[in-house]
């Protein structure tokens, strides 16, 4: 099974797949944000349909505990995302701390949040919200896993010319 290149008007390779790589790999590489959109999207089409369901089921306290459920895991994984990458863009040895104590603010914020809200009060139904929580956290990491795999990163900078290679094309 072998894949013939794709050529162009001219008869030459068209190189914009490898062109359009390459600029993303400059332009943010590993401590890129571009998959915040794909997961937030994953995301919202995930909450909008269980808050449709709970809506029907149970009432609009479901519909407010999903609303919730799915904003706090936006939230949360955004807040890591952008502490992890600007951490790691000035540098890169203190990522680890960075992440351990944006997961540790970030779970005392989920507890106080928890603890001041009633199991089940007249406006948010806690049933609703865990399980959109629960959703959220599959769609989220499910559209995060599916960036990586598909994101074309260079291990090398095409750009650049390593000083002591040979060029072979002067003979």
């Amino acid at each position: 099974m072998s894949r013939e290149p794709k050529l162009g008007k001219d008869g030459q390779v068209d190189l914009s797949i490898s062109e359009a790589a390459a600029a993303r790999s400059r332009s943010g590489g590993v401590w890129s944000l571009g998959h915040l959109k794909i997961c937030w999207l994953a995301l919202a089409a995930g909450g909008l349909v269980l808050g449709v369901v709970g809506l029907f089921v149970a009432g609009h306290r479901a519909l407010v505990g999903v609303l919730i459920g799915t904003v706090i895991v936006g939230v949360f994984f955004t807040i890591s995302a952008v502490v992890i990458a600007r951490v790691g863009e000035r540098n890169p040895k203190r990522v680890m701390w960075a992440a351990v104590g944006t997961y540790i603010a970030k779970v005392v914020a989920l507890g106080v949040v928890l603890v001041l809200m009633p199991r089940n009060g007249p406006v948010v139904d806690t049933r609703w919200m865990a399980a959109s929580i629960g959703l959220g956290l599959f769609l989220w990491l499910g559209a995060h896993m599916r960036y990586v795999w598909t994101t074309k990163l260079f291990y090398v900078d095409p750009g650049e010319t390593d000083a002591n290679a040979t060029d072979f094309d002067n003979t």
